[in-house]
């Protein structure tokens, strides 16, 4: 059987769920349902090329995905490989079913459907009046490279349709080669004579959290790049207090 070779997720079979959350925001994951799962292995083998069988280890429900590797070949006998995975219900309401859809998705990532979704940059979103942790946010436009990894994600705000995230091209401030905002205002001048590592924790969580969800390692450095530059410093902790707060209100982070 050659290697399975399944075509990325699209907009609409992508969904939005909240992560962890931040004192001013949160992460979005991004994950598919076993409806999507079960139409692309449809889609690429036939209804009658694939099944699916559950089974128990101990407390842990596993599916284990069967692919008729003669699937191009119908005159052929079957050959079914597996693959399998456990699932982790993590709900109170309808366990049982719960458990049994987690394993199937579980096992489809195992085969190769939406593994993409792995390579997810970090989608941070700052908390609003409009985009809190009850709103609902969607995928607008995804695209990939040749190896399958995103290019670029666009993502809104389901009610207000306003983008909250984007990622790829026109990235925003920290992100771009100069690491800086073009036309904007000088940065604000520190108080002078401040002790080194007066900054606030609270702005040193409010700048840890900001460095954390940019989306690649090479922004990140462009970052603290940025940051030498005018502080002649690369350690956030090690910023003045007044220091901080220029490039809190400089990457507009206050709450």
């Amino acid at each position: 059987m050659e290697k399975l070779n399944f075509r990325p997720l699209t907009e609409n079979e992508i969904e939005c769920r909240v992560g962890n959350t931040t004192s001013n925001g949160f992460f979005l994951l991004l994950y598919k349902n076993a409806r999507v799962d079960a139409n692309i292995l449809d889609e690429t083998f036939g209804i009658f090329n694939w099944q699916k069988r559950f089974y128990q280890v101990k407390n842990t429900m596993v599916c284990e995905i069967l692919i008729n590797a003669n699937y191009k070949n119908p005159e052929l006998e079957p050959r079914w490989i597996a693959k399998a995975d456990g699932g982790d219900d993590d709900t109170q309401m309808e366990q049982v079913k719960s458990e049994l859809s987690d394993s199937f998705k579980r096992a489809a990532f195992c085969v190769g459907i939406g593994r993409e979704l792995y390579y997810s940059p970090k989608i941070y979103i700052k908390t609003t009046d409009d985009n809190t942790t009850k709103a609902r946010y969607s995928v607008k436009q995804i695209t990939y490279k040749a190896d399958k990894r995103i290019e670029r994600l666009v993502i809104i705000n389901d009610k207000t349709k306003e983008i909250v995230f984007t990622y790829g091209v026109k990235e925003n401030v920290a992100q771009n080669v100069e690491n800086e905002p073009k036309n904007a205002e000088p940065m604000p001048k520190p108080t002078p004579n401040e002790p080194v590592g007066s900054i606030e924790p609270h702005d040193l969580a409010l700048l840890q959290d900001y460095v954390d969800a940019l989306p690649s390692e090479p922004s990140r450095e462009n970052f603290y790049k940025w940051i030498d530059k005018h502080f002649d410093t690369m350690a956030l902790a090690k910023l003045t207090r007044s220091q901080a707060k220029a490039v809190v209100k400089r990457l507009n982070l206050e709450s």
